[in-house]
């Protein structure tokens, strides 16, 4: 996930939370849900999967996210897998530390195991798993990482173990859920190809460890050059301005608190973040295209290879929810937000390739229960 998405859901996650409705099967959330009401704290609070993509030929294809009771799990186009913990059914306390469990795609697949503070963690954290001492970290700021073979070797532990505890001495910092992680790590050996193999981390076998699928090849997307960050916003008429209200068809007229924001694409082409809807923590922005120059924009509604955000119906303009632009990298960010806590939702990163917004990230999670990182479903490559 970004670093601003990071920030604003881990921020709210410091929220004490109220009631969810917790799938105790496992859940395919690969088809949308329906748009989650705007009560924060409601019980059976949902944010919606990734919409389909809009464009035909090639779009991007993601991966699927799935919920094994008290975790998530993902893997994205590269099967690059991780899980992150979930808060149990009915707690009202969100989790002072995060897990977060990766695992590379390929059979030389490196595994990476994070225990991600709410707040700082400090000093020496006992990793205690039923009662047996697994490790002794250090911690770094406000996270633990425990990489290379030793990674796999905790897994693998956590995942045959019925409880876990963080310790600071003798006080228990936090004791994430292990309920659902041994299938959820099955799930990730099935992706992978490594079910019965010597490289699992659940189903383990006598199988080789080169069974693994092999990863295919991370998809390019070639952007146009980007213009220098100190070049100054474009500055529309009011006639061109109520041109692109109009290209816009938004069902909502905003006051002047959410002005439309103009930014630098290219030499001849301008972004237009037109703001439709505003709720508690989301706001929806139009993208439009501008080409031409100052006193001759003439607009048309951004293209996606996938869809952003809250996107509505086919034939509706896409919606940038929370829009952020990069002008460093040519970067464009959506993050819909489920409810305000930014512990559910959808995130994604695009970059312009000259006439297309191309699709560079997207992460989903799609139950609200704590979680303020989110599983990678979809990566790119961006280059000139």
């Amino acid at each position: 996930m970004t670093s601003f998405v990071a920030m604003v859901a881990r921020v709210g996650a410091l929220v004490a939370l109220g009631a969810w409705v917790v799938p105790l099967a496992a859940q395919d959330v690969d088809a949308p849900l329906p748009e989650p009401p705007p009560l924060e704290g409601a019980a059976g609070v949902h944010a919606p999967a990734p919409p389909p993509s809009r464009s035909p030929g090639n779009a991007p294809a993601l991966g699927r996210l799935q919920i094994f009771e008290d975790w998530a799990v993902g893997c994205d186009n590269r099967l690059n897998c991780s899980a992150v913990s979930l808060l149990p059914e009915g707690t009202g306390t969100a989790y002072s530390v995060l897990v977060t469990i990766q695992r590379a795609g390929g059979p030389d697949g490196a595994g990476l195991l994070r225990l991600i503070g709410a707040d700082q963690l400090r000093g020496k954290i006992d990793l205690v798993a039923d009662n047996q001492p697994l490790a002794q970290i250090k911690a770094q700021g406000d996270m633990i990482e425990i990489g290379g073979p030793s990674a796999v070797t905790m897994i693998r532990t956590l995942g045959s173990s019925y409880a876990v505890e963080l310790r600071e001495k003798r006080r228990v910092i936090d004791a994430p859920s292990l309920r659902g992680l041994p299938e959820a790590l099955r799930y990730m050996d099935e992706q992978q190809g490594r079910v019965g193999s010597q490289g699992a981390l659940a189903a383990i076998g006598d199988g080789p460890v080169a069974m693994a699928r092999p990863v295919p090849p991370e998809p390019v997307v070639t952007i146009a050059a980007p213009v220098l960050p100190s070049a100054p916003p474009p500055e529309l008429t009011p006639d061109e301005q109520a041109a692109a209200r109009r290209l816009a068809v938004c069902e909502a007229r905003l006051d002047n608190d959410h002005a439309l924001e103009t930014h630098r694409l290219d030499e001849t082409h301008a972004l237009v973040l037109l703001p439709c809807n505003a709720g508690e923590y989301n706001v929806s922005a139009v993208p439009l295209v501008g080409v031409g120059g100052p006193g001759r924009w003439q607009f048309q509604v951004a293209q996606f290879d996938h869809a952003p955000g809250f996107t509505g119906d086919p034939g509706t303009p896409p919606l940038i929810v929370n829009a952020r632009w990069n002008p460093e990298k040519g970067e464009l960010s959506s993050f819909a937000k489920g409810r305000g806590l930014g512990d559910c939702g959808t995130a994604e990163t695009y970059r312009w390739d000259g006439g297309t917004f191309r699709l560079t990230e997207a992460r989903s999670m799609p139950v609200c229960r704590g979680a303020w990182e989110w599983p990678i479903l979809y990566s790119a490559i961006a280059q000139r």
